[in-house]
């Protein structure tokens, strides 16, 4: 599966690099790329291991918002 969020709250390279490392450090997830010009992060994942829920409280544990 696959989610694009809009994330805000990101300011520089060093944001979408700590969000990057921070999602894919995840149990479940595949791939992730964060956008720092798009306030994008596009993470593939293992819908039996991690859901989008968990994704966001990924986001949110480094101090960044899911926008809905």
């Amino acid at each position: 599966m696959t989610a694009t969020m809009k994330i805000s709250g990101m300011h520089c390279a060093g944001c979408s690099a700590n969000l990057q490392r921070a999602l894919g450090r995840q149990k479940g997830v595949k791939t992730a790329s964060v956008d720092l010009d798009s306030a994008t992060a596009r993470v593939e994942y293992d819908e039996a291991i991690i859901d989008l829920a968990g994704l966001k409280k990924a986001v949110e544990s480094v101090g960044y918002d899911v926008v809905d």
